[in-house]
């Protein structure tokens, strides 16, 4: 999955999510279907009613990884978000890249959040990393 800009051919899936103090920590699972490992550098969630601030990544992906991310999400049992971002700056072949993915994240009647990616856009940043 990259995109025609040549970003890196990352892919994003819920693998459930669990409470944490008023706020979800989403067990995500990050794909790398490219040729070349990708390093995770932060991930962060900006949306107003899924939110989270950036975390600090070092994580390379070459095959899979797990990232989990804490967020608040002020959705009431029953209702969704349709609109929400996850955002993971990541390094392949040393360009720096900013990859979005926008995600439907529902919160069910008995309480159990499903977060759901329904697209990605990725845009490289800066020149270069040393």
């Amino acid at each position: 999955m990259s995109d025609a800009n040549g970003g890196p051919a990352i892919v994003l899936e819920s693998r459930g999510a669990t409470r944490v103090n008023g706020s979800w920590r989403i067990h995500w699972r990050v794909t790398n279907e490219g040729g070349e490992p990708v390093r995770l550098l932060a991930v962060r969630a900006p949306h107003r009613r899924f939110r989270s601030e950036a975390v600090d990544l070092n994580v390379v992906v070459a095959g899979s990884a797990s990232v989990d991310q804490t967020a608040r999400v002020e959705v009431a049992p029953g209702e969704a978000i349709d609109d929400g971002v996850v955002v993971f700056v990541a390094v392949r072949d040393r360009e720096t890249w900013r990859i979005q993915f926008r995600v439907r994240v529902a919160v069910t009647a008995d309480a159990t959040l499903a977060a759901t990616v329904v697209a990605r856009s990725a845009e490289r940043i800066g020149s270069s990393v040393g």
